[in-house]
């Protein structure tokens, strides 16, 4: 298995997403909790990372493979054995970037990227559970 596309240009696909996604979600979930609980500081963003989830699926099934982040950067998410993307597919790469790698503090991540590193053929963990790579589009 090889890592298709240089990892700055995840990283930075990546930040463009939670930009786009994760802001407004911020602002408005800050805003409600601001009317509901005017006393208490929001310390805790959930609707952000629920936006960024459905936002990401959404982009890698009806976009072709790509969220905004990868278009920008020319990457596209395909699958492994050559077919389109299914829901199944997205949701569990989704779901391991989103929820996994937080919950166990990045260390599969960080795994893959030391073997990376060091030169070892690898793709990253959300990939290979997916069975799905990411491909450079020029």
């Amino acid at each position: 298995m090889n890592v298709a596309v240089p990892i700055w240009k995840r990283a930075v696909a990546s930040q463009i997403d939670q930009f786009i996604f994760q802001t407004p979600a911020k602002l408005v979930e800050k805003t409600i909790r601001k009317k509901l609980w005017p006393d208490k500081k929001v310390k805790r963003y959930y609707l952000p990372t629920l936006v960024t989830i459905a936002g990401e699926v959404y982009f890698l099934l009806n976009k072709n493979g790509q969220t905004i982040g990868d278009q920008v950067v020319g990457i596209k998410v395909v699958s492994q054995d050559g077919r389109p993307l299914s829901l199944e597919q997205v949701v569990k790469r989704t779901l391991y970037k989103d929820v996994v790698y937080p919950a166990t503090l990045g260390l599969p991540l960080l795994k893959a990227l030391q073997q990376i590193k060091a030169g070892k053929e690898t793709e990253l963990p959300h990939d290979e559970f997916a069975h799905t790579k990411l491909i450079s589009t020029r």
